[in-house]
Formats: C-alpha cells, structure tokens, sequence
C-alpha cells in the first residue's frame, strides 16, 4: 500500500495555522474538531499491538492469540476504518470488505462496495453475502472485526416482507411527514426493516472471536446502521409499534410485518455480541475543538452537547445559549480574554447518511435572524466527510453570512478543504463573540 488514506483529514495548507481571512476563527475550531473525531485515529488508539499484547477496546489479548483476521468496514468512514485496521495489524489481516458511498482508493488490497444512492439493494446483498463468507470461515484462532460509521445502514437494510424498494421508501418518508424525528426513524428502521440490522449479523454462526469498533454520530450504538449486533428488545419492538400506531402508519404496513411488532416478535432471532467500543463521538469534536481555541486565548465554554430538534429549533436553542453565557460573563476591554467561544454538537434531526446541507442553511437563517449582538459570529461545519455533493462538499462550512467582504448570500455554504471518507460524529456549532476594544 503507498499513502495508505487517510493519514490527515486536511491536506496540508488548506486551513491556516494562524487565523487569516473571513471567519478564521471558527475555521479553526472545525479543523480541530473534525481532527479530534478521526475515526483513523480512534481505531489506532483502540486497536493497538504493544509488547505482544493486543488492545481490542477495553479487552487485552496475547496477539499470538489470532492465526488471522478478517474486517467488515461499512459507512462514510468505512475506508479510514480499514486502513485504520491495516496499518495496525498489517499482513494479518487476511479477509475483509469495505462499503460506503464512495469508491475505495486505487491502493485498497481488499474488496469493496461502493454504495450508490438508488442502488442500495446491491450493495445489502454483497454485503451480506460477504459478511456470511467471512464469519462461517473463521475458526476458533481468528478475529473478525466489525467496522461502523454514520452510513453503514445504506448497506446493511433491506425492505421487509411485503415490500419493494420504492414502496419501502416511500413508507419512510411517510412516517417521516407525519412527524417522527430521526431518532424514532432510525428507531423504526431497526425494527421493521430486514437485513443485516437488529443483531441479525450478530446471528451468523461463527467461532471466530469478534470485536466491534464505531464512530458515533449521537444517536447511540444500537441506532446507528441498525444496531446489526445488538438484539431487539420486547420494550424496543413495542416502543415503535406505539409510535407507529400515533402517527398512524401502522396499518400501511404489510400484515406479516405488523404482525411481528409484538412483544414477542423477535424472541429468538438473534444472539448478543460484545458491546461495541466507540472510538469517536461527539464529545470528541467538542473537546479537542474548544481547547484548540483556549490554547489560543480564547475562553470555550459548552453550550450543549447535542442540540436536539430539527434545525431551527436548534438554532433557536444555540442563539438562547450564547445569550444567557453573555449574560453571565460579560465582555469589556479589560477583559483578559480575546473573547468568548460558545460550542455544541447537532445531527439537525437528520437520519444518519442523509444529506444535511440544507439542514445546515435552515439552521444558519434562523440563527442570524435571532442574533441581538452584531458582533456575534455562528458558524456550523459538518464533519462528514463524504463523496463530493454539489453545493454541499465534505467539510461545508457555514460562518458568518452577509458580511460584503465575504462576497457571500446570506444562507450559502463555504467549502473547507477537507478529505473524504474521514468521520461523522455530527456537525459543529460554534458562536464566536470577541472582546471589545477600547
């Protein structure tokens, strides 16, 4: 492998080291931020070999132990999470699949799906005929490891009983219209839909040993691609036949699939795996995105780890947030400070692999329509880093609007210079009010 992919979420140079320019200072806090969440980074400090000891998460295992190892990487980080595991067990690995939407690089050794929006279909079916091979083969002396990012569930679910593609889509966006939010969405997926999720992967014989590593985005490891290793529960499958029934799309439903919405619906379809080790989340990008601007004189103060709601009440939250911090640490210029950086984590109420890119401009207008101080900057960069999408590439930022220098439309987003494929834990929030000078 030459330049295995990817080693910097940024290419060099593409932001600044110093802040310059329009909104430097946001800038800098989504570079840290989408720095600080790099799935690449999480697995090898999750996944290393020390002394002839291999750390698997929070388990430690002679890595004598494993003849060899297999990987299933899957979502928009699905190829960082590979190379991830290669650079850390190099020849090894002997097996695996990587699927996400966009194609592998040219230098990947192993075979991959590219995940093609409408072409879903083929992909679940490779994968599962993949991850099926891969688990039947491995004996007691092998590790497979399971490999999830925001996206994986483009892969791994399929329509269920009764249901065409289209017509299994458009049941979605119905249940979606009557008022579930992403969460109860993704919630409903993993229930209703077929697949490879809600722990059905987890059901495929195997005596290999297992492991599973993701990046979660804030919904939880068992929303996120479906949960394909974590059983339903009764109180799971009853939950969302009761919001089904609310919003009533219940009886849309083909009756073989109501049917198994019972209490006892799932009882034994699948068997439990080990509890799946995050290696990046929110609270990552928040981290390491307010110390970089503490470091750099700035106070950082949280304001809200996940924003929750759809974008304008979101924003509305945000804007409420900095207010009531302003309030409380009031900036002059004696003020010791070179101002005040508010943060917060928000997934827009978008369900994982969708695009939010005009989530983030809803979430743009309503916050600059609020603002009381014209000093105040917002700025919002998802940390998605996925195939390019017209207005919307990886690393869109939003900073400050309507500024004429900026040569912006108030609402429009401004691309960072950002690598694909690297992570998804969100998108950042940060609200910027600098010290008044004298």
């Amino acid at each position: 492998m030459s330049d295995p992919f990817p080693f910097e979420p940024f290419p060099t140079g593409g932001i600044p080291a110093a802040p310059k320019g329009p909104d430097p200072v946001p800038a800098l806090a989504f570079q840290a931020a989408v720095e600080g969440s790099d799935a690449y980074r999480g697995l090898r400090e999750a996944l290393q070999i020390d002394e002839g000891v291999l750390r698997l998460g929070n388990r430690f295992v002679p890595v004598g132990r494993y003849r060899e190892v297999a990987f299933l990487a899957l979502g928009e980080a699905a190829h960082s999470l590979a190379f991830g595991a290669l650079t850390t067990l190099g020849a090894r690995v002997t097996a695996g699949l990587s699927a996400g939407p966009e194609p592998a690089p040219a230098d990947f050794p192993f075979p991959s799906v590219h995940v093609v929006p409408g072409q879903e279909a083929r992909a679940v079916e490779e994968v599962a005929r993949a991850a099926t091979e891969i688990l039947e083969a491995l004996t007691e002396r092998d590790l497979f490891l399971l490999l999830l990012s925001s996206g994986a569930a483009a892969a791994l679910v399929a329509p269920p009983e009764g249901f065409g593609a289209p017509a299994w889509q458009e049941w979605l966006t119905s249940v979606t219209l009557a008022g579930a939010s992403a969460r109860e969405l993704e919630s409903v997926v993993r229930v209703v839909g077929a697949g490879l999720i809600g722990g059905r992967l987890g059901a495929i014989p195997t005596r290999g040993d297992r492991a599973v590593f993701l990046v979660d985005r804030g919904h939880g490891p068992a929303l996120l691609g479906g949960g394909p290793t974590i059983p339903i529960a009764p109180a799971e499958r009853l939950q969302v036949r009761q919001l089904l029934l609310r919003l009533e799309r219940a009886e849309a439903l083909p009756a073989p699939v109501r049917d198994r919405l019972g209490p006892a619906g799932g009882t034994g379809e699948v068997g439990p795996w080990d509890r799946p080790v995050v290696i990046a989340e929110p609270s990552d990008a928040i981290q390491t995105a307010a110390d970089r601007l503490f470091d750099r004189k700035w106070t950082s103060r949280l304001i809200e780890l996940e924003l929750p709601g759809p974008p304008e009440a979101a924003a509305t939250r945000f804007v409420e947030g900095m207010e009531a911090l302003l309030q409380k640490e009031p900036l002059t210029p004696e003020s010791r400070t070179k101002g005040i950086a508010g943060f917060a984590m928000t997934t827009l109420d978008v369900p994982e692999g969708a695009e939010n890119g005009p989530a983030m401009e809803r979430f743009l207008a309503r916050a600059y329509r609020l603002l009381r101080h014209r000093e105040m900057t917002i700025a919002i960069g998802r940390t998605a880093g996925a195939p390019d999408r017209g207005r919307f590439p990886a690393g869109a930022a939003i900073g400050r609007i309507g500024v004429p220098a900026d040569g912006l439309s108030p609402g429009r987003p401004r691309p960072m210079a950002m690598r694909r494929g690297i992570t998804d834990v969100g998108s950042l929030v940060v609200g910027i009010v600098p010290t008044p000078t004298p």
